[in-house]
């Protein structure tokens, strides 16, 4: 049966224990100007003697430098935790990010307090102890140490349903945002509004997330700094997530042991780091954030100024969409008049008052730029609109760090590596650099110390032409191009994977290590391609003493493919990463050689089985045909070749499909393995009128995808289709049109007109030459020989058949 909910008494009796001569709990939520503005009243009324924060513990080292003078924010620090003295295995890394802005109560506590000169410290568990607490569940490096749980209460969304709010962000903003009545009325309505979303959680959920341990933690904390405190002097403020806080009076009267957590001999840090609104904006995946942080930093700068809650949400409103005007103007060349403007404006004040609110919320400024500032349908002609309003509503805004900031290991290790590579990481403006693959080991340090970091996701360099080992595709440049620019984004990106090493290369080879992980999870062997592209991932990255394990798990993931086309292809890469010896250094990987043998016996393996549709035709004639240039490949020198030709041999004469027959009897023409004789009578028997058109249009592809000079060295295709076509009636050539198009695509135009000329001859006359038209597509011609058809038929019926064809039997 469901616990009730909480009572009236329950939430008065709760909000009166925050407040108590030893200890003050200010509950809030991440990001809240309303929950910062209760901090500072807090602050003002009770005169703390110690303020605790939450956030892992070692933090409290940072609070010179969140205090600096010339930082700027959002800055966020970002804590990592990973196994000591060894290589990262997949799972065993963990970190995440606390972002701060102006208005993050967290940030506004600790500012008063070292401001005042109050001891303030940071009160939660360390990354790697919060992970353990979760069973490792939690923390997978990119993610918010700051979760909040309060989007998933059913109760909290059956209230916003009932206030006719939208979301969860919208109730917020109502009850709270919007508000400015005393800090007693925001614990009583922040302890309702948090009793609510603990209520929709279970016991088994709290533990699963490591909620107890961490609480624990807090609760100890918060008795070690009462017993410090002296006689007669001010409480001890805890500021917490409200989630955490409803918690804290019981923890503080029953207290549990502080939490022991193992986590091994570890490696943890933390780093602090540029931050900015786009990141921190709930829209875009920060599930501990609050919606469009730039309107906020807007009612925040107006609070600062001294503005009541509404005058700050009209003032703001009207600065909002004078933004929103401007953007519209200089992005989208969309210029808005200014009574457009002041109608906005005006509907804005008055949703608000309509829906009883104190001022415009966020939801009603969007109403009102919707209402106002789209002409149209707001899915087509509101697109520039939308986007506009969110950019402005989000926000721009990027933090600077203050001097002295500390630089994390995996930072100064990148900046190293790239000062070594004469690679630039202090302009302004991206540049270029040009890598030779095939000649200049320097080059090749440098393509994989970049690989490495796109690998890494860091946003540094853009590969932009070159040579894709890992692909296959453009492998006949000899330069690999790329285009780079160190920014904030570079250097947080490689704080998150800080986790994963405290060098380049250590955390490279982590990520690697849980790129091979996830395709062997729970034992399952992967699809032959994607082995093989991992391989030469690999190689490319530089790993080629850590390619053992991935060319085990290549053997057994041709094992077990069962698709000839497939091994074909997973048999072509490794060719070509065989064949790449130089720019790849594909020599230093192990068994290679023998690899590309197994993966080639695989290959004859499975198109012996071939019979009918096991592969689409189309794809087992274009694997043939690879499989015959991997012979003559250097990859394939080495390789038996008459295991190959027996089996296009067998699927010349007995495969069910005729496009296969086809491509098959090409390619043993063109190696002079079928005389023209033999090819004649192929043609012949498959053009027969005995045959379906279809099987016969089929055959005729097969064969001109592989040996496509049959068609005028004496094999007798033009003839015998000739003759074919003449038998024909108009609906079955046009049911053929589509892949009669596609037999002949291609042919070069020279080739086109040697057929052109052959079909003439036949039939007695000169070669045609009538006007070329290249603009017409293929459903064009299509569609014309069907209404063609269309007014044949038309005519016949209206006796008029002989205008066409002659007279009528």
């Amino acid at each position: 049966m469901t616990d009730p909910l909480p009572t009236g008494d329950d939430v008065r009796a709760l909000a009166a224990r925050f407040v108590g001569d030893e200890v003050v709990v200010v509950p809030v939520r991440h990001h809240s100007p309303a929950c910062a503005r209760a901090v500072t009243a807090a602050f003002e009324r009770f005169r703390p003697s110690h303020v605790l924060v939450e956030g892992p513990r070692s933090f409290t080292g940072l609070v010179e430098l969140l205090c600096h003078p010339d930082a700027r924010y959002p800055l966020a620090v970002y804590a990592w935790s990973r196994p000591a003295g060894r290589a990262t295995a997949p799972g065993e890394g963990h970190g995440g990010y606390h972002p701060f802005c102006d208005y993050s109560p967290e940030l506004v506590a600790v500012r008063l307090a070292h401001a005042a000169g109050v001891p303030v410290e940071f009160c939660d568990l360390e990354v790697g102890e919060q992970a353990a607490a979760a069973a490792g569940a939690v923390l997978p490096g990119a993610g918010s140490l700051q979760r909040e749980e309060y989007a998933h209460s059913r109760s909290l969304s059956a209230l916003a349903e009932r206030l006719a709010c939208r979301d969860h962000e919208d109730l917020w903003e109502l009850l709270f945002e919007a508000r400015d009545d005393g800090l007693d009325a925001h614990l009583a309505r922040m302890t309702a509004y948090c009793l609510l979303a603990r209520h929709d959680t279970s016991d088994a959920e709290l533990e699963r997330e490591g909620t107890p341990a961490r609480e624990a933690e807090m609760a100890w904390h918060v008795r070690q700094a009462v017993a410090a405190r002296a006689p007669g002097a001010g409480p001890v403020l805890v500021v917490v997530g409200g989630f955490h806080a409803v918690a804290l009076p019981d923890l503080l009267a029953a207290p549990p042991a502080r939490p022991v957590l193992d986590v091994g001999p570890v490696v943890e840090g933390h780093a602090l780091v540029r931050y900015g609104f786009d990141r921190l904006d709930r829209l875009n995946g920060y599930a501990s954030g609050m919606t469009s942080p730039g309107w906020h930093q807007r009612l925040w700068d107006e609070h600062l100024r001294g503005s009541t809650p509404a005058a700050a949400r009209a003032d703001a409103t009207l600065t909002t969409l004078l933004d929103v005007a401007d953007a519209l103007r200089t992005g989208a060349r969309t210029p808005v008049a200014t009574p457009t403007l002041v109608n906005a404006h005006r509907q804005a004040l008055l949703l608000a008052d309509l829906r009883d609110r104190p001022g415009p919320l966020r939801s009603d400024l969007v109403d009102a730029v919707t209402s106002c500032l789209v002409q149209g349908d707001a899915d087509v002609e509101g697109v520039a609109v939308a986007a506009a309003t969110r950019r402005v509503l989000t926000g721009d805004q990027v933090g600077r760090l203050p001097p002295g900031t500390g630089t994390p290991p995996l930072v100064r290790d990148t900046l190293a590596r790239m000062a070594e590579l004469r690679l630039d990481t202090d302009g302004t403006e991206p540049r270029d650099v040009a890598l030779d693959l095939y000649r200049n080991a320097a080059h090749r340090r440098t393509s994989r110390a970049l690989q490495g970091l796109a690998l890494l996701a860091v946003p540094f360099a853009t590969r932009v032409a070159g040579p894709d080992f890992v692909r296959g595709t453009g492998l006949t440049r000899l330069q690999e191009r790329w285009t780079y620019l160190w920014t904030p984004a570079t250097e947080g990106r490689l704080a998150e994977a800080s986790m994963l090493g405290s060098t380049l290369d250590e955390a490279v080879e982590a990520r690697f290590g849980a790129l091979v992980a996830e395709l062997t999870d729970n034992g399952a062997t992967p699809p032959s391609g994607r082995a093989v592209a991992l391989l030469a991932q690999g190689a490319v990255l530089g790993l080629h003493d850590r390619s053992g394990p991935v060319v085990r798990l290549v053997r057994d993931a041709l094992g077990a493919e069962t698709s000839f086309v497939a091994a074909v292809r997973a048999t072509g890469t490794l060719a070509l990463l065989a064949d790449g010896r130089e720019a790849v250094e594909s020599g230093r990987i192990a068994g290679l050689g023998a690899l590309v043998t197994h993966a080639y016996a695989r290959c004859l393996y499975l198109g012996a089985q071939l019979r009918g549709d096991e592969d689409p035709p189309e794809a087992a004639a274009d694997a043939l045909t690879r499989l015959r240039e991997l012979l003559g490949s250097p990859a394939g020198r080495d390789l038996d070749a008459a295991p190959f030709w027996a089996l296009v041999d067998r699927l010349r004469q007995e495969h069910e499909r005729a496009l296969l027959r086809g491509a098959a009897a090409g390619l043993a023409s063109t190696a002079g393995r079928l005389d023209v004789d033999h090819l004649a009578r192929d043609v012949a028997g498959h053009l027969a009128g005995s045959v379906d058109a279809h099987e016969a249009v089929g055959f005729v592809r097969g064969l001109l995808s592989t040996a496509r000079e049959t068609v005028w060295q004496g094999s007798g295709v033009v003839e015998a289709l000739d003759s074919r076509l003449t038998d024909w009636d108009q609906p079955t050539f046009l049911s053929t049109l589509p892949d009669l198009r596609l037999a002949f695509t291609g042919l070069t135009p020279r080739e086109t007109d040697r057929v052109a000329q052959a079909v003439a001859a036949l039939h007695g006359g000169e070669r045609p030459d009538p006007p070329v038209r290249r603009d017409v597509d293929a459903a064009t011609v299509q569609a014309y020989a069907e209404l063609s058809e269309h007014l044949l038929d038309g005519l016949r019926r209206d006796g008029l058949g002989a205008w066409t064809t002659g007279p009528q039997p």
